[in-house]
């Protein structure tokens, strides 16, 4: 079962704390289906219902415990959080990985592969999503980081909706996490229609970060 429908809070603005209430002013930022919003995509959305659950008994524990066992549970390829250098994003993004049935039935991946299409407008099934799997011969690294960077993100957006505040260590990682979802090689894995909206949304969120904890 889907953590949030275990979980009776709503993620909205009349829920949130004031002071994300009073920042967070642009719809996306509440979107429960916005790919590029904090909570939109699927990881987005699990990450942030499982760290409220997991905050009301850890209230005293770095969020950064919860982020790593939550990413650990996935199973992707191992990455470090705080990397930003280009070569090595880009490494990773083009390694290769086996197309084996776990890759298949993963639904992290199923789902931002839908959501993908959805953002152009068109059907996808899990046929075509093995299919595709598949053709590219199991180069998933895109994937694998941009699930990873969006469940960053969703932890530090969601502290701050939670408490009003956000740590400065998840603050660091998830501007880092913003600027790697703006490099070129991720961004051209969107929709043209798609790229300059993922694009602007995302520079939104690097200025938003700034003016948290002030």
């Amino acid at each position: 079962m889907n953590t949030k429908q275990m979980d009776e809070f709503e993620l909205t603005p009349k829920n949130a704390h004031p002071k994300a209430k009073k920042l967070l002013k642009e719809s996306f930022y509440w979107s429960p289906i916005d790919p590029t919003g904090p909570f939109g995509s699927d990881e987005g959305s699990d990450a942030f219902y499982g760290f409220r659950q997991w905050r009301l008994a850890n209230k005293s524990t770095s969020p950064l415990n919860y982020l790593d066992e939550l990413i650990s549970s996935w199973d992707f390829p191992k990455f470090d959080l705080n990397e930003s250098d280009t070569s090595i994003i880009k490494e990773y993004i083009t390694a290769k990985s086996n197309t084996s049935s776990d890759v298949f039935n993963n639904a992290v991946l199923m789902e931002q592969f839908r959501q993908i299409a959805k953002s152009s407008g068109s059907e996808f099934s899990e046929e075509q999503f093995k299919e595709l799997i598949t053709t590219i011969s199991g180069s998933m690294g895109g994937t694998f980081l941009t699930g990873i960077d969006n469940a960053v993100i969703a932890v530090g957006f969601g502290q701050f909706v939670l408490e009003g505040k956000i740590d400065e260590d998840i603050k660091a990682l998830t501007q880092t996490a913003i600027k790697r979802e703006l490099l070129p090689i991720l961004i051209e894995k969107w929709t043209n229609e798609y790229q300059a909206t993922r694009v602007n949304q995302l520079n939104q969120m690097l200025k938003v970060l700034d003016k948290m904890n002030q």
